[in-house]
């Protein structure tokens, strides 16, 4: 049985919402946002700066964004 993902409602949060990196905890392998949340720091990144992490998160972010908005042209 195929589900249908409302990926309008998706692209519309991820839009609206902007994670904001606030340090990087290389000892735990961890940033934080301004929300107060950790996330995990994936490998290889930890000689990025906090600028250069928030660099990639917002371009993971719209290329995100971009596939949602191709997923819902091709599904008409």
């Amino acid at each position: 049985m195929k589900e249908n993902i409302n990926t309008k409602k998706i692209i519309e949060n991820m839009e609206q919402k902007n994670i904001k990196v606030v340090s990087i905890d290389t000892d735990d392998m961890l940033y934080m946002c301004d929300d107060g949340n950790e996330y995990p720091l994936m490998d290889g990144l930890e000689s990025l700066s906090v600028e250069e992490l928030q660099e990639h998160i917002n371009k993971a972010r719209l290329t995100t964004i971009n596939i949602l908005k191709e997923m819902d042209i091709d599904n008409g």
